[in-house]
């Protein structure tokens, strides 16, 4: 009797440690997978969508970490094995999760790293143009691409832009004739040898009120040289090979494409007569503005690989949407023309010496602090300007309202030697070639409005008309209107650098529509970090070499990166406290993540990274974990 009393309890107490262990593997189940499924059901938001889910998966856990100690002390044959078999799948969950995350960041991160507006938005913009002009076609206009391309390729090489002016805005015509001009006064042109375009495309459409634009990313191969204007040899080769930029083009929308009447053709688009320009851009029969965009397709801007970036929309720019609305003619594309026409003014007024070109396009107090400075730079009769200046990018960054004045402060991430020219307009010391990212700020008046049929005229008066002309004056010299003071046009206020404190993290994500920092701050903000005791290892410059790589950066463009380092200027984006030094850290480490994973190289790199700027090698680790599940969230929630 006894015997079967005992047999059935202990019958009764396996039924029962039976469905504590069955009970054990649903809730283990249901907690490795709860996570997964609520962002299935949820997208990003269910992830801070309060406490009540995060407790819920707390309680599940507490009870099977209870039930599992009891298990295995009163039936250890079960509840260690059970253990060994929970701990192996909650390894193997967390591993999946990792793999689930790196996968949907890498392709989305693929997507970004091609550059280029995802197909069905490309597709849909393409639409809403041929619907408002049904004569446009996408050969067509990429073989316009092509001529334009090849035209200012052999203008630039003859030191002639007459020829092309038609095409260009006001900004990119500034920008190549004050380069010919310094060219020319220093005895050398650079030509472009044996062009060949190997591809056209495009790369993005976007339209606002004031203009339609068209990104075509341009393949070719030259072989780029400087030759001398008094012997015709060649006294330098710069480059032979392949290379990408992307040349962007605007016309005002509602305008038609007409057979016979192109820019491209020679005919004036809106009369149809052999174009003949005036000095303001104007058809010498009809007196139409052609290169306002009124009539035809401008180009407006020449961006480099390396900084190419497609903006989704203007909205993301800090302050534009309020700016926009209180002033219907504002353009961010004519706000980066303006720029572009006073960066290279600014360059000129180095090369000459003195201040009188940007009194025109600057305050006058701006101006008279500039000239102070150039005379402290000269040396007997040679003085200091920047030896073969080059523009990456100009991008706006944020637009800001006063009660006085309203400021908009443009990124210029440009390059240059630091040299001494002496009056014989031959430079007499050259140093290295650096990257010098800085904040130009343009200021207005309040209450100003924007012309919109001026949008593309920013060499232009903003009065009658006229192209800037003249010396040292700040006025018109057609119609004696001030020009200077912010009261019709953006002038330079002052010109700054682009600070540690100007990179924020989060701008770093392949679905963010804000602007993003690109890889070469990012990885010059980490070397300078890094350069701090005055110094590269060996193994750093290993690591710094295959971080480049990753990220796209030639060894061209790092060299001229490590350069900017050792020279320790102002244009090093450097942390000044903690605080930025782990936000430039959160950005390399999202860097990174962009293919999904991070490989030892990486690891190390951002490793040594932190231990410069004061923190622990652990820090790297938890910033990845938490940077991959935040970006995760980020794409869940874009859909990606």
């Amino acid at each position: 009797m006894e015997n079967n009393i005992c047999r059935f309890r202990r019958n009764t107490m396996n039924l029962e440690w039976k469905k504590i262990t069955v009970l054990v593997l649903m809730l283990l189940v249901v907690t490795l997978t709860a996570e997964e499924t609520l962002a299935r059901a949820g997208g990003g938001q269910s992830y801070g969508g309060g406490g009540s889910g995060s407790s819920g998966g707390g309680d599940g856990l507490g009870i099977i970490v209870y039930l599992l100690i009891r298990l295995c002390i009163e039936q250890p044959c079960i509840g260690i094995p059970l253990v060994i078999i929970i701990f192996t799948l909650f390894i193997l969950a967390k591993k999946r999760q990792v793999k689930l995350q790196q996968r949907r960041i890498q392709q989305a991160g693929n997507a970004a790293l091609t550059q280029k507006q995802a197909a069905g938005v490309m597709d849909a913009a393409l639409q809403n143009l041929k619907a408002r002009d049904s004569g446009f076609q996408q050969q067509d206009f990429l073989e316009k691409v092509r001529k334009t391309f090849l035209d200012v390729q052999k203008a630039w090489s003859d030191q002639d832009m007459s020829g092309v002016r038609k095409y260009v805005s006001d900004g990119v015509y500034e920008r190549f004739s004050l380069q010919i001009h310094i060219q020319k006064a220093m005895g050398f042109r650079n030509l472009m040898d044996d062009v060949t375009v190997l591809g056209t495309e495009i790369n993005s459409i976007e339209s606002t009120r004031h203009f339609d634009s068209i990104h075509v990313k341009i393949t070719a191969s030259a072989k780029d040289t400087d030759v001398s204007l008094e012997t015709g040899r060649k006294i330098r080769n710069n480059y032979t090979g392949t290379f990408i930029e992307y040349w962007s083009f605007l016309r005002k929308p509602g305008v038609r494409t007409t057979e016979g009447k192109s820019l491209s053709e020679g005919s004036c688009p809106n009369c149809g007569a052999t174009l003949e320009l005036s000095d303001s851009g104007q058809c010498s029969y009809c007196d139409a503005v052609v290169t306002s965009g009124e009539y035809d397709w401008v180009l407006s801007e020449i961006t480099q690989s390396i900084e190419w970036s497609t903006a989704e929309s203007h909205n993301a720019i800090p302050g534009y949407r309020e700016f926009a609305a209180a002033d219907s003619g504002f353009s961010i594309n004519s706000i980066e023309d303006t720029a572009s026409v006073i960066f290279w003014r600014y360059i000129k007024s180095y090369f000459d010496g003195s201040a009188d070109p940007v009194r025109k396009v600057a305050l006058a107090q701006y101006a008279d602090r500039l000239e102070n400075s150039l005379q402290q730079t000269a040396d007997g009769d040679s003085h200091m300007f920047f030896h073969d200046a080059a523009v990456g990018a100009v991008e706006v960054q944020s637009i800001i309202q006063g009660s006085n004045l309203d400021r908009i402060q443009v990124l210029i991430k440009w390059s240059a030697m630091n040299s001494r020219i002496s009056s014989s307009g031959k430079p007499e010391s050259k140093g290295p070639k650096t990257i010098r990212p800085q904040i130009f700020t343009l200021v207005r008046k309040h209450g100003v409005k924007t012309l919109a049929e001026r949008g593309l005229h920013s060499a232009h008066c903003h009065g009658c008309g006229a192209p800037y002309s003249g010396g040292d004056s700040g006025d018109c010299e057609y119609c004696g209107r001030q020009l200077n003071d912010g009261t019709g046009s953006w002038v330079l206020e002052s010109v700054g650098p682009f600070s540690g404190s100007r990179i924020n993290s989060a701008s770093v994500s392949p679905v963010a529509s804000a602007p993003a920092v690109s890889s070469d701050i990012l990885l010059m903000a980490m070397a300078g970090v890094m350069y701090s005791d005055g110094k590269l290892e060996d193994e750093e410059m290993n690591m710094l070499k295959s971080f480049a790589e990753h990220r796209g950066i030639s060894s061209e463009e790092l060299d001229t990166i490590l350069n900017t380092v050792r020279e320790q200027g102002d244009s090093i984006p450097a942390p000044s406290n903690s605080s930025e030094a782990l936000e430039i850290l959160r950005a390399m480490v999202r860097m990174a993540l962009s293919d999904g994973t991070i490989d030892a190289s990486e690891k190390n790199i951002l490793e040594t990274y932190a231990v410069r700027a004061g923190f622990s090698k652990n820090l790297v680790s938890s910033t990845i974990r938490s940077q991959r599940k935040k970006m995760y969230r980020e794409v869940k929630k874009a859909g990606k």
